[in-house]
């Protein structure tokens, strides 16, 4: 679709939307008695000989000869001399407003961890708010070779870009993800999305834009794995949890598939952590009872013959001995 306007005395974008990020104007000179109308949720940019002459931001109806030409530091002199004549000049509107965009992983990226060196397959997706931060360098780099552009294309360039940071920013924080990848990821859930937020602006910049905010909605993972999970979770009261987890990393195998395979081995790591909390409360409980079989009562008795209180180990009265 073509952007117009009302002619070569009016300078606007007419067609404004949401999902495209600027529009060129399409006339080439710029005549005394033409109109600029900027409508809310745009700024409108004046280019000319290879730099930005002047960018305009309040929405409405402004004179280019009295309201305009006043600000642009070069053009102003030129205009003046050409008078009716025209100045040669570009103009770009851009679309101000928060640009949410919508992010996701393509493909899962295997994690290593452990118990898994081949990887857990982990997914990501959320939100993220991009804005315009350098228009000289948006118009060398974009404007200047076409005449729209718009959220599906800078989206093509984020994806691409997207998994190997989300890999930079787990593997940053590896130290942190210990025996437990699967939760540990759900922990450090705001400190990846802060991260990835700084290295995509970094790229972003590249062409004049930047990401102003990002979140992670959330870390999916294969059905297999999610399904282990629950599993897991249902049969933490049964105690021989490691020959649990082995039989239903058997099951797994007989099954194939990758995900199947990474669903074993995230199964059996957290099996052996689960086994090994078990008999941690166990060693635990049977220090609890040694102590207390060495710590009884050596206190006041009763005589077995004479039934009368003594202290010790024979009664004070008849002799008998009490132990």
């Amino acid at each position: 679709m073509a952007w117009f306007g009302q002619g070569k005395d009016t300078i606007e974008w007419q067609e404004f939307r949401d999902d495209v990020l600027f529009y060129k104007w399409k006339g080439k000179e710029i005549k005394k008695g033409s109109k600029l109308i900027i409508r809310p949720g745009q700024k409108a940019i004046f280019y000319a000989n290879g730099v930005v002459e002047g960018i305009f931001e309040e929405p409405g109806n402004f004179d280019i000869a009295s309201e305009i030409v006043p600000f642009l530091s070069t053009l102003k002199g030129v205009f003046q001399l050409r008078g009716d004549s025209g100045l040669r000049a570009e103009v770009y509107f851009v679309n101000a407003k928060e640009l949410l965009l919508p992010w996701g992983t393509r493909q899962r990226i295997m994690i290593p961890t452990p118990e898994v060196p081949s990887g857990i397959p982990v997914g990501c997706n959320g939100n993220m708010i991009i804005e315009f931060r350098d228009y000289l360098r948006f118009i060398e780099q974009v404007a200047g070779i076409r005449q729209t552009y718009s959220l599906e294309d800078i989206a093509e360039r984020i994806m691409g870009e997207i998994g190997p940071i989300l890999m930079e920013a787990i593997l940053d924080g590896q130290h942190t993800i210990g025996v437990n990848a699967l939760y540990a990821l759900q922990r450090n859930n705001r400190k990846m999305a802060k991260y990835i937020c700084e290295e995509l602006d970094k790229e972003l910049f590249d062409f004049g834009f930047g990401v102003k905010d990002l979140n992670i909605i959330a870390i999916n993972y294969p059905e297999d794995v999610q399904k282990m999970a629950e599993k897991m979770a249902a049969q933490s009261f049964v105690q021989d949890v490691g020959r649990y987890a082995t039989l239903q990393a058997a099951d797994s195998m007989t099954q194939g598939g990758g995900d199947n395979m990474a669903a074993m081995g995230a199964q059996m790591a957290m099996g052996m952590q689960m086994g090994q909390m078990m008999q941690q409360s166990m060693a635990h409980q049977m220090n609890l009872n040694q102590m207390q079989q060495t710590q009884a009562p050596t206190g006041d008795r009763f005589c077995p013959k004479c039934r009368k209180m003594t202290v010790g180990k024979f009664c004070s009265d008849c002799g008998t001995e009490t132990v």
